[in-house]
């Protein structure tokens, strides 16, 4: 939650969100927005980041859906959303978003990042690793997409796989080498 905390931070800055003191009243004006103009895109999709300034995730999560129904190429509005149902767990609900996503904007490696990570918690760890390495593809020197490259190999039984994944990172972030390597070394 705490990485959605910060996301929504930066996104209540960047499309003009007001602060929590405020937002109960935005959300009520939006309210009314939406009830004369239904499909208005951009009144749903600041509605739903007023709800998630508020913690009301699931009124949140309808608006935002209702944003990209409205608005299928709105990229913000796809993030969020798959952003938001991922931290609640809701795999199945935030893969379309990501797929989407990288549709969209097939130059952006924290999509198909999360696309990945998507499919690594749905047990589809076959599916991940494309979207790992296209990751790594448009970001040369990603430690996190590399350490999870390496984990799906490792899901696969790909241990030969995952310690090439552990020899591109270890000197790069000790941390994340030596975890990858305690699972290899745990199968073997």
């Amino acid at each position: 939650m705490k990485q959605t905390l910060v996301f929504i931070v930066f996104a209540c800055l960047f499309f003009g969100c007001s602060p929590n003191n405020k937002a109960k009243e935005d959300i009520q004006n939006l309210r009314a927005l939406v009830n004369l103009q239904p499909n208005n895109a951009k009144a749903y999709f600041k509605l739903g980041l007023a709800y998630l300034s508020e913690k009301q995730y699931e009124e949140a999560l309808a608006a935002l859906q209702r944003t990209v129904e409205l608005n299928p190429n709105d990229t913000a509005a796809q993030a969020i959303l798959g952003i938001t149902n991922f931290e609640m767990k809701r795999y199945k609900e935030a893969l379309p978003c990501f797929q989407k996503l990288t549709e969209l904007a097939p130059n952006n490696h924290e999509a198909y990042f999360n696309l990945g990570n998507v499919y690594m918690n749905l047990k589809q760890f076959e599916n991940a690793i494309p979207a790992y390495k296209k990751a790594i593809e448009l970001r040369k020197d990603y430690v996190e997409a590399e350490y999870s490259l390496g984990v799906a190999y490792y899901e696969l039984g790909k241990a030969d796989s995952a310690r090439i994944q552990y020899e591109k990172i270890k000197d790069k972030n000790n941390f994340m080498a030596s975890s990858l390597l305690r699972k290899i070394e745990k199968r073997n």
